[in-house]
């Protein structure tokens, strides 16, 4: 019975770990960490760029929904009616509730959607629909019907065959320059 009892204290004086154990355990630790302090912000960012992607894509097809069962694009007849911050402040949020199926919102002074029907989803009742980052998203018309639209993009004209184009100015919430960053993000490839 001796022997077993010796046997028992024997191992059980050797229970713990070592330094090196400790110290290999806290390096890998600190390893995952790091790894995950530098892959989640940027899982985070590509996220809400696609979120904004999306979004870009749902006005784009209301703005062309609108034009098939109107006949012609909301907004004034010029070759590239501009709906963003940089134009009226409310004549982004009198589009969204436009295509959103408020029947009394007007674009130059008319009703600009008598029938109320419901292109899109996602505005806010009174028209505000932020991008990821809390800016105003900007949408190009041509509704004119020109068949092209332009665009500067990181400094240089790009004329597009497009109707509608959706931009988003991305984190810096400022258009791309020919020297500065190249966030923006557009409802389609620009090419």
């Amino acid at each position: 019975m001796d022997e077993i009892l010796r046997k028992n204290v024997k191992c059980s004086s050797r229970t713990g770990f070592t330094l090196v154990e400790l110290l290999v355990v806290l390096g890998i630790i600190g390893l995952l960490v790091g790894l995950i302090s530098v892959a989640v912000p940027r899982a985070i960012e590509s996220g809400m760029k696609a979120k904004a992607k999306g979004e870009l894509t749902s006005i784009v097809a209301a703005v062309k929904a609108y034009k098939q069962e109107y006949g012609r694009f909301p907004g004034k007849l010029s070759q590239a009616t501009l709906f963003s911050s940089n134009s009226s402040p409310d004549t982004i949020k009198t589009l969204m509730k436009v295509l959103s199926g408020d029947s009394t919102a007007s674009l130059d002074s008319q009703v600009a959607n008598p029938k109320g029907v419901r292109f899109f989803e996602g505005a806010k009742a009174d028209g505000t629909m932020d991008d990821p980052w809390g800016g105003q998203y900007l949408v190009l018309v041509d509704s004119s019907e020109t068949g092209s639209l332009s665009y500067t993009n990181a400094g240089s004209v790009v004329n597009l065959r497009l109707s509608v184009l959706g931009v988003c100015y991305g984190k810096d919430g400022k258009a791309d320059t020919a020297t500065g960053s190249k966030n923006d993000i557009f409802s389609t490839d620009l090419k």
